[in-house]
């Protein structure tokens, strides 16, 4: 864009954006995959493998001649199974984004997350990450937010991410969505959306150029920087 946009609401999406969960979901998965016979993969080849729900994630870390259905169901469960004890032990948020919501809250901007995690584990993690004092706020700073939940749309399906915005109400042209991958900003362009490539997370620069990202930032502080430059929302 060659115009600042006028951003009246951010829509975050959750894992490589706002948090760096790689090594929990990495080694939760790495313990199923050994439990079940399957073959390990190395921390750093997973930001490759999430960011498209659990199943795709059980998907695409079995060897090609064992993605059947039930393969991937069975690892799917067990997986989530491991994850749901600990999820936390080496998740932080990214540095500067801590600073990057109490901007966006300072200057009325309105925030909401759209994760492919399932929904009451979305819930969790931003319960247990972003209330109270980590934030200096007296509640929870995203207003609205959606994880998976079964037969709804996924990213980057604009469904939901347009429910959003209408329970912000804010029109879509005013709402930007924050996302390290290229499936977030494939959700921004569907819902016609400003499409903000996270490139501090785990996804490939040059991949979120080539989908078409209206802009890209390298750090949450880089980003803070350029919500500072714009107008006060009214």
């Amino acid at each position: 864009m060659s115009d600042k946009p006028q951003i009246k609401a951010i829509i975050f999406d959750l894992d490589g954006t706002l948090i760096d969960s790689i090594v929990d979901i990495a080694n939760a998965m790495n313990a199923s995959l050994k439990e079940l016979g399957y073959p390990e993969h190395p921390v750093e080849a997973y930001k490759s493998f999430i960011g498209d729900g659990q199943m795709e994630l059980a998907r695409k870390v079995l060897p090609e001649d064992k993605r059947t259905p039930e393969n991937i169901d069975a690892l799917a469960k067990k997986y989530w199974d491991n994850y749901d004890i600990e999820w936390y032990l080496h998740t932080n948020i990214f540095s500067g984004v801590l600073y990057l919501i109490q901007l966006a809250v300072a200057r009325k901007i309105k925030l909401a997350i759209l994760s492919n995690k399932p929904h009451y584990f979305t819930k969790k993690m931003i319960r247990h990450f972003f209330r109270g004092a980590m934030i200096r706020h007296t509640k929870n700073p995203f207003g609205v937010y959606s994880g998976e939940e079964p037969d709804r749309p996924r990213k980057p399906d604009p469904t939901v991410a347009l429910e959003l915005a209408e329970r912000m109400k804010v029109k879509p042209k005013y709402c930007a969505i924050v996302g390290d991958s290229v499936v977030d900003i494939k959700t921004a362009k569907n819902a016609g959306m400003i499409a903000i490539g996270a490139s501090w997370g785990y996804g490939n620069k040059k991949d979120l150029q080539e989908v078409g990202a209206d802009l890209i930032f390298d750090s949450p502080t880089q980003m803070s920087a350029y919500l500072d430059s714009l107008p006060l929302c009214l």
